[in-house]
């Protein structure tokens, strides 16, 4: 394509009808699509430019194309002008009005997943930081956007991190674990998984040593213990063999939480008590064998288990029947 026809195309998308700016979006995402088209400097600069405009697009359905344009944009254009996306992507994520928010996070999760892996550290550098300090904003929509970003980033480039940086990171995350809403725990949850097959062993036998000491606390809440078990689990399904270093710590905790006398009752601590011993036995078979026995017998216990059963309900009914007869 010519950089006479590729400028037709751009000009077009500031059309006044929506509809020309939609298909002007289509053919400019038909054309980044082309593995044959390559774009000058000068040209990636204008279609950035354009791209990024119409992200604010009025019409959703234009907003929408411009997202599936960054796929193939961030393949196509130099490192300085996917570095200028991400930068302006995560000021809108961070400081922009709800609609902007939406759509920017949307893209800058595309960008994230789609840039070339040589830009690992450069992502890192720019979004981290950034990231990290929209999970200590107050809004909670922020707070959410900026871990499900921070999420997809850990899981592609966790290994480009600093110590410093992972410890920020972590640090901001952990704190999470303990908020009110269910919403920010899942996703602090998610984010430290995909940061602890990343962390040294340094920082990850420190943050299950927090885990440990924070169980211990008089006064913790029944969903608090939850969550902490239930990123245990996550830490072992992700990290995998490296959190058999601290199985001597683990795995006594979760079989206490789970005891008759701790749990009580509470089927959803029993459930994740049971869904961490599934990893570790899986993804840490030789460290924790000296347990399985232990493990073993507390799977029978609760394998006949049923919350929705109720032995008092077939007692009334049965003392019913008798009075009846």
């Amino acid at each position: 394509m010519t950089s006479f026809t590729i400028q037709s195309i751009l000009e077009k998308t500031s059309n006044r009808d929506k509809d020309f700016r939609y298909m002007a979006t289509s053919d400019l995402l038909a054309e980044l699509s082309n593995e044959a088209f390559k774009p000058d400097s000068d040209g990636e600069r204008k279609i950035c430019k354009v791209v990024l405009k119409l992200l604010s697009d009025q019409s959703s359905d234009v907003q929408g194309l411009a997202v599936k344009c960054l796929s193939p944009l961030v393949r196509k254009v130099h490192e300085a002008q996917v570095e200028d996306i991400m930068l302006q992507l995560i000021q809108l994520v961070l400081t922009g009005k709800e609609e902007q928010r939406d759509i920017s996070s949307i893209g800058l999760k595309t960008v994230v997943l789609e840039m070339p892996a040589s830009m690992g550290h450069t992502a890192v550098r720019q979004l981290a930081p950034k990231l990290v300090s929209g999970v200590a904003k107050d809004v909670l929509e922020v707070k959410l956007e900026s871990m499900d970003i921070l999420n997809d980033l850990l899981k592609r480039f966790g290994s480009n991190m600093k110590e410093e940086e992972s410890d920020a990171c972590l640090t901001a995350l952990f704190k999470e674990l303990g908020s009110a809403r269910a919403a920010a725990r899942k996703r602090a949850i998610a984010c430290i998984a995909s940061l602890s097959a990343a962390l040294p062993d340094k920082l990850l036998g420190q943050l299950v040593a927090s885990i440990v000491s924070k169980m211990d606390e008089k006064g913790i809440t029944a969903d608090l213990r939850r969550t902490y078990i239930q990123t245990l689990s996550a830490i072992s399904r992700s990290g995998g063999y490296r959190l058999g270093k601290q199985i001597e710590l683990v795995v006594p905790l979760v079989l206490q939480q789970c005891s008759p006398a701790k749990a009580r009752g509470d089927a959803e601590m029993c459930e994740a008590c049971l869904q961490a011993f599934d990893s570790f036995v899986l993804r840490c078979p030789k460290e924790v064998t000296p347990f399985v026995h232990e493990i073993a017998k507390t799977g029978v216990q609760y394998i006949s288990y049923d919350p929705n059963y109720d032995d008092d309900d077939d007692d009334a009914m049965e003392d019913e029947e008798d009075v009846m007869d």
